[in-house]
């Protein structure tokens, strides 16, 4: 889990610079930008964080068991069931990226180089 400052932002400016990460993310309209953009923001730990996660939900949307993604991406079966528990209450911002790794023909063979490490 990802260390949260014990100083609180008011909820205003909490929304206003959430905000402002959003609407930054949906200006940037290249594939170079977005990988400049991420590697400035996250570090290699968090960006593999959130590869795995978007991996988990590519298995678990193949009907793979929380045993082997939890194998196969050496993660816990509490964080397997974590992600399908995400999926299942608030999957929508999930299957827009599938749609979107699907629209550019690279949903399959991102499923493909996961289930070639089984």
């Amino acid at each position: 889990m990802p260390h949260i400052s014990s100083y609180k932002l008011s909820k205003k400016a909490e929304d206003e610079i959430i905000n402002n990460l959003n609407l930054a993310l949906t200006f940037i309209r290249s594939g170079e930008e977005m990988v400049s953009f991420l590697g400035a923001l996250l570090s290699s730990t968090e960006k593999i964080m959130l590869a795995k996660r978007l991996a988990m939900i590519v298995l678990i949307e193949s009907g793979m068991s929380d045993s082997q993604i939890s194998d196969l991406l050496h993660v816990t079966h509490g964080t397997v069931a974590k992600m399908r528990l995400f999926y299942e209450a608030r999957g929508e911002g999930f299957r827009v990226a599938l749609k979107k790794l699907e629209e550019k023909k690279r949903l399959k063979a991102f499923k493909d180089t996961l289930l070639e490490l089984v």
